[in-house]
């Protein structure tokens, strides 16, 4: 079993290669800790209360309005300034 210009053999004792050596137990504690992990998070996911059904439908009929007040008083001004409306009108000052 080669490696490209090395073999296997000569990283097999070497501490950089190799800082924590195998082991069954420590392997086991590692994916014991992350199913606990996953577990708590899943049932943290189910635990958690439903959002309330907030309905924007007031807030977009009321931007909507708005809007189009504001288009009307636009459009009065425009008129006004352009000599087709009466600029006397107070909301057009």
């Amino acid at each position: 079993m080669s490696i490209i210009g090395g073999s296997v053999v000569a990283f097999g004792g070497d501490p950089f290669w190799d800082p924590v050596p195998f082991s069954w137990p420590l392997l086991l504690i590692l994916v014991a800790i992350c199913l606990l992990l996953t577990l708590g998070f899943i049932v943290w996911l189910v635990v958690q209360p439903d959002e309330p059904e907030n309905s924007s439908k007031p807030l977009v009929d009321k931007a909507v309005r708005h809007d189009r007040e504001s288009a009307v008083t636009v459009r009065r001004r425009l008129d006004a300034d352009s000599g087709r409306a009466d600029p006397a009108d107070p909301e057009l000052r």
